[in-house]
């Protein structure tokens, strides 16, 4: 992620026409529960300023400028009014600008003091909503807010300034912000009457892979040592009593993915959570060149995932080309995010395979009648020689093309192994990257190679 130099709106020359501001909610943690106009916003946007809940590998797709305004309890990156000016200073700038905030930036997300520093500069400006964290954490819970017979009415309130936590007289009441104030709001709850018995639920990273839920009794709660929980929310209700161990996220199960996930693994059955091992660094510039300038020797232009196709478009416009220069070549795609990709910069796939195993590409080349072909397979550093072997069948000619190397990237959260089921290793090179993070693998959690070569490389890394 790039940081940036601070400087006040009135330095800042203005162009003749002021960009453009959208702030917008991530929602609560889960990549999915962004929603469609947000995405059409980011990949507008030519500078995306996002905070710390939102999950860096959440904007990985995004090609704007990233700017990590992050703030926590007693450790601000950015604090508010460096936040503000720096939307402006962008803005001024003739950029369109994303301010992108946990859940939704209309509750307890500052979202009006933003708007309100744009309204005094006169910066165009739209509010996208996100989903809030307490309708996330209730609908991925089971905890309904507001039930027939039980619960009427609900509030949302925060978990600070401690001496003036509120407690209004509502069924239920969501608390923000409570890491470290729980007991504190259990207090003044109590203090407002509320029976003992009242049930209370605290939801720790709502939506994500490693949710949590402690339930208990106002009582039972005030009783238990003090102890942090970050991030998380707290409700109190009896709606509570509605919450059961297997609910319906709880039942899926939790795939760490290090690379593209074969087709397998739908949303109806499992959680992926992505660990990313791709970076552009270390392309052999000197064959990337020689390919580029000569590269109407190739017939088949064959993409294995979306960082291929990034970094080969890359180098493409930085030696002064674009895509009428592959007008000759038939382009594949081995699956929906290269092709995905390949559409980000104006092409169609001529073939998408969509093959569930390597082993299966030759057949699908050679029933689209692509045999014979001179092939250029840009990729990592290592060529995966099943893929290779799969494409030079059929009398295929096939020239490997360095454009990006493995390599864990930079602002990756630590994975929490404790909540996961199982591990896809796309390649030997991913289960090394791993091992610079992790010394081994609990027993219990399921490994799946992508390939013979993944899994000997597992044995080697790990044992087994």
């Amino acid at each position: 992620m790039t940081d940036s130099t601070h400087t006040e709106p009135s330095l800042v020359q203005s162009p003749a026409r002021k960009g453009y501001v959208y702030i917008a909610g991530a929602g609560p943690g889960d990549p999915e529960l962004l929603t469609l106009k947000a995405d059409r916003a980011l990949r507008e946007a030519d500078v995306i300023l996002f905070d710390d809940l939102v999950l860096p590998q959440m904007l990985e797709p995004y090609r704007a400028e990233k700017i990590y305004t992050g703030k926590r309890k007693d450790s601000h990156h950015f604090e508010q009014e460096e936040i503000n000016q720096e939307i402006v200073r962008h803005a001024l700038m003739g950029r369109t600008v994303v301010r992108l905030k946990g859940g939704d930036p209309f509750i307890f997300g500052r979202g009006g003091e933003e708007i309100d520093t744009l309204r005094q500069h006169g910066i165009e400006y739209e509010i996208i909503p996100g989903i809030t964290a307490a309708h996330g954490a209730s609908a991925y819970t089971e905890i309904p807010l507001t039930m027939r017979k039980v619960s009427s009415s609900v509030a949302f309130c925060t978990g600070h300034p401690i001496s003036k936590i509120q407690a209004p007289d509502t069924d239920t009441i969501v608390y923000y912000m409570v890491a470290s104030s729980v007991h504190d709001v259990l207090d003044a709850v109590a203090a407002k009457g509320r029976s003992g018995e009242t049930m209370v639920a605290v939801v720790q990273n709502a939506t994500r892979y490693n949710q949590k839920i402690f339930t208990g009794t106002l009582d039972e709660f005030r009783k238990r040592d003090r102890a942090v929980y970050s991030p998380a929310l707290l409700i109190i209700g009896d709606s509570i009593s509605q919450f059961i161990e297997s609910n319906w996220y709880s039942r899926k199960k939790k795939v760490l993915m290090t690379g593209e996930a074969p087709k397998k693994y739908t949303p109806a059955d499992y959680i992926t959570v992505p660990f990313p091992c791709q970076q552009v660094a270390g392309a052999d510039l000197g064959a990337v060149k020689a390919s580029i300038e000569g590269i109407d020797q190739f017939s088949v232009l064959f993409f294995q995932n979306r960082f291929a196709v990034r970094y080969f478009f890359k180098y493409l416009f930085e030696h002064g080309r674009d895509v009428r220069h592959l007008a000759h070549l038939t382009i594949c795609a081995s699956n929906r995010s290269a092709a995905t990709e390949l559409q980000e910069h104006g092409i169609i796939a001529d073939c998408r395979l969509e093959a569930e195993t390597p082993t299966s590409i030759g057949e699908m080349l050679r029933n689209q009648g692509l045999t014979g072909q001179r092939i250029l397979l840009p990729g990592a550093e290592h060529v995966d020689e099943l893929v290779a072997g799969q494409l030079r069948e059929g009398g295929n000619q096939v020239t490997p093309l360095v454009v990006y190397a493995h390599g864990a990237q930079d602002h990756v959260e630590a994975i929490d192994l404790d909540f996961i089921d199982e591990i896809y290793f796309a390649s030997a090179e991913c289960v090394q990257k791993f091992r610079e993070m992790y010394e081994s693998i609990p027993s219990r959690i399921t490994i799946t190679p992508a390939d013979e070569r993944t899994a000997e490389e597992v044995r080697t890394q790990f044992g087994g």
